[in-house]
């Protein structure tokens, strides 16, 4: 998107990085390890990274268990120098942890690893925040900008109507209008009722999972039921925590959190609370009072339903354990926290491919293919970021899906009937 900023001469200035930011250290409650030793660590994730673009193509299991399978030779071959097997091991632990805020599932032995290729790093930065939310960018798609049209909008803002929920997606009707045409029959939860020749889904896979036996009338056929079943989707929130005053040293980029696991103890058994799934706890560009945690799977979905205030009693304590002899802390004064699976209208965060993908052998196009009605005609169209082949999980993927379905429909609409959509 940011590409498309340009291309409007927008203010690119308007987009900060909200990657994780530098000067990082990694610890436990009570020490914290050298940059040497975070240098051969790294060094490793860096070469697994590396061999695993090639090897992960051959790989038939889950990619929590190629990780593993590389990690185990990485201690048994001697290449540990600096550090010994238990703080290697807690690393990998944590990396675990970052690999799942990542592909956003709940487990990287859910995650297929073949599949795990699909995904393509876009050029640039691909974690950024645009500085008014995301109304910036709908402006952007829709022009309406001073320096296109002359300031005009697009006529799209009469058309598109807010708070009104889909009950219902009569997409094959018995009835032919007056017209002899058929038609497709939205009706809302509040009544309304709206009809069309084509609907793009948009929606979530979340929802789709949830809601699909309910929405589509008639049930969509089988070879979509199994795409929405068989891809993954998880759950990735944020927690921005917020202070009076920065206690933190200008040069320090927050910490990330080390656990000690007994050898032979499985990672399951360490994080009995979901607390201690928190990745960490790091700075904010341009809010210097400010540090969030990053949390995934279902020890988000079990913090959603705590209250702010437990929240955040939780993360200052846990944030006190690990920084309390490095700096004077001061408690929080507040946070704001994003509660993706808890919206009724998202129900996760975004899509994955899962082992469950493979043994269904369903992927993304499999979800974007057209539905057609009982007299062959394209009906439904899905988009979002979980239908695009290799920039699933993305804000410009889900974008980029809008203009292929809206493609599609225009090539069908113009004389195109009888090509492949």
């Amino acid at each position: 998107m940011g590409k498309t900023a340009q291309e409007l001469n927008t203010d690119i200035q308007t987009l900060e990085s909200s990657g994780f930011a530098d000067n990082v250290v990694f610890g436990f409650e009570d020490y914290k390890i050298s940059k040497e030793q975070l240098r051969e660590l790294m060094q490793f994730v860096e070469s697994l990274k590396e061999i695993s673009n090639s090897e992960l193509s051959k790989w038939n299991k889950s990619l929590g268990e190629y990780y593993e399978e590389k990690f185990k030779e990485f201690l048994d071959g001697g290449s540990v120098s600096t550090l010994d097997r238990s703080v290697a091991r807690a690393f990998f632990e944590w990396y675990h942890l970052m690999e799942n805020v990542i592909d956003g599932s709940d487990n990287w032995e859910e995650t297929c690893g073949s599949g795990h290729l699909h995904y393509q790093e876009c050029p640039g930065d691909p974690l950024v925040t645009w500085k008014r939310g995301y109304s910036t960018l709908f402006n952007i798609l829709m022009k309406d900008l001073p320096c296109c049209h002359n300031g005009l909008q697009m006529p799209l803002s009469d058309r598109i109507l807010l708070n009104k929920a889909v009950d219902t997606i009569d997409w094959d009707p018995s009835c032919d209008t007056a017209e002899g045409e058929k038609k497709i029959e939205i009706t809302c939860t509040d009544g309304t009722l709206y009809v069309a020749d084509f609907v793009i889904i948009t929606s979530s896979l979340g929802f789709l999972k949830s809601n699909f036996d309910s929405l589509f009338v008639p049930s969509l056929p089988p070879f979509k039921k199994r795409a929405i079943q068989g891809l993954g989707f998880g759950t990735v929130d944020k927690i921005f925590i917020k202070f009076k005053n920065p206690w933190w040293s200008s040069d320090w980029g927050g910490v990330s959190l080390l656990r000690r696991r007994p050898e032979g103890v499985k990672s399951n058994a360490l994080r009995s609370q979901w607390s201690d799934h928190i990745l960490g706890f790091y700075t904010v560009r341009l809010h210097p009072n400010m540090l969030i945690a990053w949390v995934t799977g279902k020890a988000a979905r079990e913090a959603e339903k705590l209250s702010e205030n437990e929240i955040l009693e939780v993360c200052s304590t846990l944030l006190k354990k690990y920084v309390g002899a490095d700096f004077a802390y001061t408690e929080p004064t507040g946070l704001i926290r994003s509660t993706w699976f808890n919206n009724p209208f998202t129900l996760g965060s975004y899509s994955y491919r899962s082992m469950k993908s493979k043994e269904m052998n369903v992927w993304a196009s499999d979800l974007a293919q057209p539905v057609y009605d009982s007299s062959g005609y394209p009906r439904l169209f899905f988009a979002g970021e979980a239908t695009h082949d290799f920039f699933y999980s993305t804000v410009h993927g889900a974008v980029e899906t809008g203009w292929r379905e809206a493609d599609r429909i225009a090539k069908y609409c113009n004389g195109f009937q009888n090509a492949k959509l």
